[in-house]
């Protein structure tokens, strides 16, 4: 009689690939034993989210991973693999003892332990994985009534001091905050382009565009970058190396998880101002919820948007910059908030990406830029 899994098996996908994400994204969701819990595109990325979601399974590429290993993680598939199959240390241990994952390594498909992707390749994985994970939902339904005193060893060629000395992962997240209308996609495309920081950090952008124009720059941006950019939805977790765009005609803001209040998720909402996504809105929540963690950079447009959610950045202890009149094809929310005082520093926009390295790189040492910031 078939067993019934008390629960999914849930697996963590990093590829640098967007086609090969999305091929392997639907062939484990397509598995009623089998969930995908995020994918990550880079190592920082993979990272910290193993670190986040805590999966039972990790499917990846060696490239992806310190040395071919990720702490509390085994590799069931070899370092010379085409892909990685990573399983954590609970899931070994309840599926069999280390002598079973040995025998299971040595079961790898041809075309994985070989390093070809050949046609077939990722259904052979597959197919390991569901006989895996099958072992490991067998074994949660009470098919080893006793409990077993084994315990599974975990491979000594890499070590916690891997993970931690990782610095990224012994940082918060930062957050930071950018609030543009007139003439922002090209402004942000021109930030996004060279966007390049390693620690845990999110971008959170609020443009003033209509519906389905959003979706569309969230596309554009992606040809631009390695980072994950999206646009924004319901219950989204906000993650290390993401750029999420505010959806057109919507307000986006930034909430907390009650049970955990170091994880951030958003909340959208029909937008009540003519002047939408709410740039106020979207820095108001970011610096309730971060605080001292947020920078805020008001770029190119007209109007007023974003001065009261530079305030509450400042009053939370986080830093506010500008772009300058030069650079800007509309020098109307940057003016309002410059004059209103809650601007920390007014730069060019070739400079705001070294101005973002700096805040993000230590927290502590760029206190210098709430206190002294000068364009």
């Amino acid at each position: 009689m078939p067993l019934t899994p008390t629960r999914k098996i849930r697996v963590l996908i990093g590829d640098a690939s967007v086609r090969s994400r999305l091929v392997l994204l639907g062939m484990i969701n397509a598995d009623p034993n089998l969930e995908v819990v995020d994918t990550a595109q880079s190592r920082d990325e993979l990272l910290t989210k193993a670190m986040s979601y805590q999966p039972d399974v990790i499917v990846t590429h060696s490239g992806l991973t310190l040395s071919g290993h990720l702490p509390s993680f085994t590799s069931v598939l070899t370092t010379e693999s085409s892909l990685l199959l990573l399983v954590s240390a609970e899931m070994a241990l309840q599926s069999h003892p280390a002598s079973n994952v040995k025998a299971f390594q040595e079961s790898e498909p041809e075309a994985v332990r070989n390093g070809k992707k050949r046609p077939g390749y990722k259904e052979e994985l597959m197919a390991k994985l569901k006989e895996f994970g099958g072992r490991f939902t067998g074994s949660q339904n009470g098919l080893r009534k006793e409990k077993r005193k084994e315990h599974f060893s975990m491979p000594t060629s890499t070590s916690a001091v891997d993970l931690f000395s990782y610095s990224a992962l012994n940082k918060p997240l930062r957050l930071v905050v950018i609030g543009a209308s007139t003439g922002g996609s090209k402004a942000v495309e021109c930030l996004i382009r060279e966007l390049e920081v390693v620690q845990p950090t999110a971008v959170l952008v609020a443009l003033h565009m209509p519906e389905k124009f959003t979706k569309r720059l969230a596309r554009r941006l992606q040809k631009l970058t390695h980072w994950r950019v999206e646009e924004g939805y319901e219950g989204m977790a906000v993650t290390p190396q993401t750029i999420i765009i505010a959806p057109g005609g919507m307000d986006m803001l930034v909430r907390r998880t009650p049970l955990r209040p170091n994880r951030l998720f958003l909340e959208i909402m029909p937008a009540t101002a003519v002047e939408s996504p709410s740039v106020d809105l979207l820095m108001q929540s970011a610096a309730a919820c971060a605080r001292a963690q947020v920078l805020g950079v008001i770029m190119t447009g007209m109007g007023k948007d974003g001065s009261a959610g530079a305030c509450a950045i400042q009053e939370n202890g986080g830093v506010v910059i500008a772009q300058n009149e030069e650079t800007s094809s509309i020098f109307g929310m940057a003016k309002n908030a410059i004059e209103r005082g809650v601007v920390n520093g007014v730069f060019p926009l070739g400079q705001i990406n070294t101005i973002i390295n700096r805040f993000v790189s230590d927290r502590h040492l760029s206190h210098g830029l709430y206190c002294n910031l000068t364009g």
